[in-house]
């Protein structure tokens, strides 16, 4: 499915949003000017941000996933350094345990502990703390998650990824910043014309697993798909590679209850599907709300009979990058003495 890079929207939204987004980036743009003046290094570390012009749905989370996932296989220790938008240490920072729960810490958050288990995840509204702590715990790597907010701190490379089929892109940074980032990727879809070596990158779903993480076949039974994301229409599109029966979207970092799945399992019968499919992103704030007996989710309710045996699953997302960025990273790393 191709998306439109704008959209068509009311009229009266966009009369209203064009030039209220012209104020909000310049006092962005100042804000980050101002920050910018008493920039901090840190010669000891190699920072490397993942960032994004839009709001949310630019792909910065599964960019940080592959940017772990290529250290981690080459025996490298690294932090990540995440705000935890929302979340209830998001002011004093906490280092994240996989015992946390999506209220307290965040989903990606949550999410990224839960991918890179053996590597630190710090959240905190104050990241110059965070890498201090992560520093304190001999971490030489740091990976910033949406570091592009952080412009006190001088990173060693820096990515930024640009999606202009986000409805409202355009609305947090001017462009132009993407000029400061060593490496600036246009999202743009399989069969857009796209090539390995251009600077572009897409998404692609490789799987379909359990709450126990086993990847299950599901052929071509039925199902239904929810998410809660920046850019929803994206993973609803990528589920019409299925039989999407009904898609159901949620507001981005929505805390889902027992209720929601309630609900959607009632979708789900009515369209005579055989299952639930969500994001990775989703099932780590959902997980807890299906143990047997435990108390969970984003709001700590207690599980509810019924909920345990849904038929859920979660599609596990991968960024898709030119080829040659990842190794660009640890080549950078590497030649520094940090691999």
């Amino acid at each position: 499915m191709q998306h439109r890079a704008h959209p068509a929207l009311p009229g009266l939204s966009r009369v209203l949003l064009d030039p209220l987004s012209l104020l909000f980036k310049a006092a962005a743009y100042v804000q980050w000017k101002i920050k910018g003046l008493r920039q901090q290094a840190f010669p000891g570390l190699f920072i490397v941000s993942a960032d994004g012009l839009s709001f949310g749905g630019s792909g910065k989370t599964p960019l940080v996933m592959a940017i772990g996932q290529a250290l981690e296989t080459r025996g490298a220790r690294f932090a990540i350094i995440s705000r935890g938008y929302r979340a209830r240490y998001e002011k004093a920072g906490i280092r994240v345990e996989s015992s946390h729960s999506c209220a307290e810490v965040g989903d990606e958050p949550q999410m990224l502990k839960a991918r890179f288990p053996n590597q630190d995840v710090f959240i905190g509204r104050d990241r110059l703390r965070s890498i201090a702590a992560a520093a304190a715990r001999g971490d030489r790597i740091i990976i910033l998650d949406d570091g592009l907010q952080s412009s006190h701190i001088r990173k060693d490379m820096s990515i930024l990824l640009i999606n202009p089929a986000h409805p409202y892109y355009y609305l947090r940074h001017f462009r132009f910043l993407s000029r400061r980032a060593d490496r600036a990727l246009v999202y743009r879809p399989q069969g857009q014309g796209a090539r390995q070596e251009d600077d572009t990158y897409d998404f692609a779903i490789t799987g379909l697993l359990d709450a126990r993480g086993h990847e299950i076949e599901i052929a071509d039974a039925p199902l239904i798909a929810f998410s809660a994301l920046g850019d929803n229409e994206r993973f609803a599109a990528d589920m019409r590679r299925w039989r999407l029966a009904a898609y159901r979207p949620f507001p981005d970092h929505h805390a889902y209850t027992a209720d929601d799945l309630r609900s959607l399992d009632a979708l789900r019968k009515e369209k005579g599907a055989a299952w639930m499919v969500c994001t990775e992103k989703d099932f780590c704030k959902l997980r807890g709300l299906l143990a047997p007996g435990s108390r969970g989710g984003d709001r700590g309710e207690t599980r509810r009979d019924g909920l345990q045996g849904l038929p859920l699953l979660y599609a596990r997302n991968e960024i898709q990058l030119p080829g040659d960025l990842i190794e660009q990273v640890v080549t950078h790393a590497a030649a520094k003495g940090f691999i």
